[in-house]
């Protein structure tokens, strides 16, 4: 069984604060300027999960040398950009001309590389192994599952909608707003995993 650290870090406290301040603003202060102040915060997402696909690979660099991890985080930045081509809409954001068909195809391929990949013996094997011995922040990943639903509820309208987007005119805004926390406590979960990682690696040398 995996060791769970329910410690509540200063980053957990910037999360719920962020997340206050967002909800508070994005539905009474933010300027809509149409769509224009969306498009801004949606490309400043993209933005981050471009730094986070760069960074990590950053970081697989430093540990090429431990094949499973390099390996593992490698897989991750699959993930990473997948994220990122979401955020696009696979391209279709930049070239809304190009029939969604290919857009289709493109979507597909990105999203089946880390999916199809988790089956490859080395991932399946590292996924293991830390989940038997790692130590896995639980309020960094209970945020990011948290605020992933809540932006889910903006988008489709569901259950609690009527609390979280005030003012129907701002239900694109808050559901981009509310995936920023989300965003960001997945980039504080592969943080601190690394953390760890490197304070183990420096215990063996």
């Amino acid at each position: 069984m995996p060791n769970f650290d329910t410690h509540f870090y200063k980053s957990s406290i910037f999360i719920v604060i962020l997340s206050l301040c967002l909800y508070i603003f994005g539905n009474f202060y933010i300027p809509l300027y149409g769509k224009l102040t969306v498009s801004l915060v949606e490309h400043l997402q993209s933005l981050f999960l471009l730094f986070m696909c760069c960074y990590t690979y950053y970081y697989a660099k430093n540990v090429k040398n431990h094949v499973n991890l390099y390996k593992f985080w490698i897989w991750t930045i699959f993930w990473w950009f997948m994220l990122f081509g979401r955020g696009i809409s696979w391209g279709r954001d930049f070239f809304p001309d190009v029939p969604r068909f290919y857009y289709k195809i493109i979507a597909s391929i990105i999203m089946a590389i880390p999916m199809l990949s988790i089956f490859l013996p080395t991932i399946r094997r590292e996924i293991a192994r830390r989940y038997k011995y790692e130590t896995i922040p639980v309020w960094h990943l209970f945020f990011a599952f948290l605020f992933l639903g809540i932006a889910d509820t903006a988008e489709h309208r569901r259950l609690g909608y009527q609390w979280l987007v005030l003012d129907p005119e701002r239900k694109d805004l808050i559901e981009e707003l509310m995936e920023i926390p989300c965003l960001l406590s997945l980039a504080l979960t592969t943080f601190y995993l690394q953390k760890n990682e490197q304070k183990r690696l420096n215990k063996t040398c």
